[in-house]
């Protein structure tokens, strides 16, 4: 399958096709400054075959490169119903091990946001949920809005977050969750002990994290391990796909992986666990780990993926900053990672 082929799926994956994919897609077809006959075709079988995926804009963007007349767009009128139910939820149980000697705490002076959002804001705690805090990094780094759209501050110390889940018409549908500014810690003045941001006193993560836990029971529930795919379809609304990379080759991984980060597509990549077979031993990679991938590059004809550890720190190499930030050769990435997850 052709390049544009691939990205045409990818778009199609979550059954709309938004104006950065056709911006992508046509980024694509001028690459070696010459568009294709055949690249011409499939984008105009696009547009014709899946014209009500398309809102205005990007049907007319996608019209326009093709020299074509923009389709007519209906959009659907939003059928009449109650707003979504707003679930109030206590604070959920901390992890079965830190009972008695974790309690919840307000973090004084805290803010939800300080300087927006960012994906660097987001470090994992004393909790066994990379899967969380690397996605929620993945969909901040892809689109902060995303993020600040999903949490409504009322002012009075209690937030409300918008997830999706599947509803029964197999649509995705909000599940609105309002929790407080209470967070698990070691006592009063204390930072919370599960995900928070680098800055103490910005709230957003240890929301994020408390609404999630909220909504799947308790930290328990959420602390053992868990999907990536999940937790940005719950923020996004839109389907997950996961690639194994034990059945593709690099140059394919290195593509999809750099169209990813192009195309701002939320993503991440898990290591193996400790009994499958790989050693990583001085790697500065660690098993059973899941990271935020940001895209590839490729630098004096070596190619390289780009990735953060959530916890803010711990990388491969020695650039000094130890923020959890590297870039890694696509040969090595392909011996020490499992697969890859795109939202």
């Amino acid at each position: 399958m052709t390049r544009i082929g691939n990205l045409i799926n990818k778009a199609l994956v979550d059954g709309r096709v938004n104006k950065s994919e056709v911006e992508g897609l046509i980024k694509e077809a001028e690459k070696n400054g010459i568009v294709s006959a055949n690249e011409k075709k499939e984008l105009a079988n696009l547009l014709k075959r899946h014209t009500d995926k398309f809102d205005a804009e990007s049907a007319a963007h996608l019209a326009s490169f093709l020299g074509e007349a923009a389709p007519k767009i209906v959009t659907p009128s939003k059928p009449a119903g109650p707003a979504p139910k707003v679930e109030v939820c206590d604070d959920p149980k901390v992890l079965n091990k830190h009972a008695g000697q974790i309690t919840y705490n307000k973090i004084q002076g805290g803010q939800l946001f300080k300087d927006g959002v960012s994906f660097d804001d987001v470090v994992q705690g004393s909790i066994a949920n990379c899967y969380f805090v690397g996605a929620i990094s993945a969909v901040a780094y892809s689109d902060p809005k995303i993020i600040e759209d999903a949490i409504t501050d009322h002012g009075d110390g209690t937030f409300t977050v918008r997830f999706y889940e599947r509803g029964p018409s197999g649509r995705y549908e909000e599940k609105l969750v309002r929790v407080d500014d209470d967070f698990p810690s070691y006592g009063p003045g204390s930072s919370p002990r599960y995900a928070k941001s680098r800055d103490s006193k910005e709230l957003w993560v240890s929301v994020l994290e408390k609404a999630y836990a909220a909504l799947k029971g308790d930290y328990e529930a959420i602390g053992n391990g868990g999907y990536a795919t999940e937790v940005m379809t719950a923020l996004t609304g839109r389907n997950s796909s996961y690639y194994s990379l034990e059945y593709s080759s690099a140059d394919r991984m290195f593509d999809l992986i750099k169209t990813g980060g192009e195309l701002n597509t939320p993503m991440t990549a898990g290591t193996y666990g400790e009994d499958d077979g790989v050693d990583y031993k001085g790697t500065g990679v660690y098993a059973w780990h899941a990271y935020t991938l940001m895209g590839a590059v490729e630098e004096n004809g070596v190619k390289y993926v780009q990735l953060r550890n959530p916890w803010g720190s711990s990388e491969p190499g020695s650039d000094g900053k130890n923020d959890g930030i590297f870039k890694m050769k696509i040969e090595d990435f392909m011996k020490l990672y499992q697969g890859i997850n795109v939202n």
